[in-house]
C-alpha cells in the first residue's frame, strides 16, 4: 500500500529564517530535489519536527519521514538552478542518496499514461551539441567531454542499473490496485519544453527516451561528480504532443510522485 502521507502532528508553518553561519546539521539520510514548492508539499507537510530556512538562496526543509532524516530543497526550475542548489548541499554534506521528485512529459511509445510514474535508468542532455546543415550533432562531436569521472561523459548519464530496478521494484509492489503504472527508461532533459508532437518523437528516438523534464541531466551530472548515488522520479502530468495544457494533470502527476517518494524514502537503501 502507498505509505499515508498525512500531516505530521509535530508539523509546523515554516519558520523564520535563519543565519546560515549559525546552524550545524547532523548528517542528512536522503536529499530529495523538487523544483517548486507544489512538488514537494505533501512531503512537507509529513515530516516530523520540521526546521526551515533559506540555504544558498533556496527554501530547505529538514526533518523526519519515518526513521528517515529528510532534506527538502526547493531548487527552482531548470538546470542552472538544480545545479546550484545542489552544489551548495553536496559541499556541505553528503547524504546516503539524492532523490528527484517531479512531473514530466511522456513521449509517445513510452506506454506511460496521465499519472503513471517513471524512474529513470539514465538522463541525457537533449539539447547540448551543434546544428549543422546536416541535421542536429551530439556534444562528442564537438570532441570535450562535459565530465571524466570513471568514464567520459558527453549528452548521456547512466544512473546505477541496480538502484533504480530495486527503486521501481518497490514502487510498483506498494501501489494500490495495480495503479498507476511504473516504468523505468531514460529521460531526457531539456530547458525548452517540447509542445510540438515532431519535436518530441525527434528526442524520444534520439535517445530512446520515454520522458522528459527540465532538471535531471543537472541533478544526474552533479551526483556523478561528487559520487552520490541518485535516484530520480517522475509522475506524468502530460503527453508530449501539440501543447495543450487543458489537459495537463498537474496535481495527479505530482501527488502520484509524492506517494512514491515515500516509498522509496522508508525503504530504498544504496
Amino acid at each position: 500500500m502507498w505509505p499515508t502521507l498525512n500531516p505530521s502532528p509535530t508539523n509546523s508553518a515554516y519558520q523564520p529564517d535563519w543565519d546560515d553561519a549559525q546552524v550545524s546539521d547532523p548528517p542528512m539520510d536522503i536529499l530529495v530535489l523538487t523544483a517548486t514548492a507544489f512538488e514537494q508539499e505533501t512531503l512537507r507537510r509529513s515530516i516530523s519536527h520540521p526546521t526551515s530556512r533559506t540555504f544558498a538562496c533556496r527554501a530547505r526543509t529538514e526533518g523526519k519521514l519515518g526513521t528517515r532524516r529528510v532534506v527538502l530543497i526547493e531548487t527552482g526550475i531548470g538546470a542552472v538552478n538544480t545545479a546550484q542548489a545542489l552544489t551548495a548541499e553536496l559541499e556541505a554534506g553528503r547524504p546516503d542518496f539524492v532523490l528527484q521528485v517531479g512531473v514530466g512529459g511522456a513521449y509517445a511509445g513510452s506506454r506511460l499514461n496521465l499519472g503513471d510514474l517513471a524512474v529513470a535508468t539514465e538522463e541525457n542532455d537533449g539539447e547540448l551539441g551543434f546544428l549543422a546543415p546536416d541535421g542536429w550533432h551530439p556534444a562528442d562531436h564537438i570532441g570535450i567531454p562535459v565530465l571524466s569521472k570513471n568514464r567520459i561523459h558527453y549528452n548521456t548519464f547512466p544512473l546505477d542499473a541496480d538502484l533504480a530496478r530495486r527503486a521501481a521494484t518497490m514502487i510498483l509492489d506498494a501501489r494500490p490496485d495495480a495503479a498507476p503504472a511504473v516504468r523505468s527508461g531514460p529521460f531526457v532533459t531539456v530547458q525548452q519544453c517540447s509542445g510540438l508532437a515532431v519535436r518530441g518523437n525527434e528526442l524520444a528516438a534520439r535517445f530512446n527516451a520515454i520522458c522528459e523534464n527540465m532538471e535531471g541531466v543537472a541533478a544526474a551530472h552533479l551526483c556523478t561528480l561528487y559520487e552520490v548515488p541518485f535516484v530520480e522520479l517522475r509522475g506524468i502530468s502530460n503527453p508530449v504532443e501539440d501543447r495543450n495544457t487543458l489537459a495537463w494533470k498537474l496535481p495527479l502527476a505530482s501527488g502520484n510522485a509524492q506517494k512514491a517518494a515515500g516509498v522509496l524514502i522508508e525503504n530504498l537503501t544504496p
